[in-house]
């Protein structure tokens, strides 16, 4: 099942993955409490956020989650921290829209996951696009 959490809660978890822990270490750390250990690798990471939301958000990390409102610089942000994609060199933005995103269809469910039913993921071509709803 897919938990739906803040943008905030996703920055979290992807900014503690890409300080190097791995997603799987990540989970595993959160569930048991050891907040120590991840604010080794990531110092800015919240301990309130991380021990009142750990079942949710390890959840999130183990089985994929959707993002209660993603903003355009949100999904732009994630799309970094989780892909490590950035503007100008792997997509183009215009007009609040994504356009030109090279991804297999693994990655493509895993932006639909994250970012529908506010942003509308479609391929086009070989590229994906992504749109805000209000713009469809």
């Amino acid at each position: 099942m897919t938990i739906t959490i803040s943008q905030a809660e996703a920055y979290q978890i992807e900014r503690i993955v890409h300080s190097g822990l791995g997603r799987e270490q990540t989970a595993e750390l959160i569930e048991a409490g050891d907040v120590s250990t991840i604010q080794q690798s990531y110092p800015k990471a919240d301990p309130e956020m991380l021990q009142e939301q750990k079942n949710k958000l390890a959840a999130a990390l183990k089985d994929g989650y959707s993002i209660s409102f993603p903003t355009f610089n949100g999904v732009r942000n994630l799309l970094h921290l989780r892909f490590g994609l950035e503007e100008d060199k792997d997509y183009v933005t215009e007009d609040k829209t994504i356009r030109g995103l090279k991804a297999d269809e693994a990655a493509a469910a895993i932006l639909r996951t994250m970012f529908e039913p506010l942003w509308k993921v479609e391929r086009n071509g070989g590229q994906l696009s992504i749109t805000h709803i209000s713009k469809s």
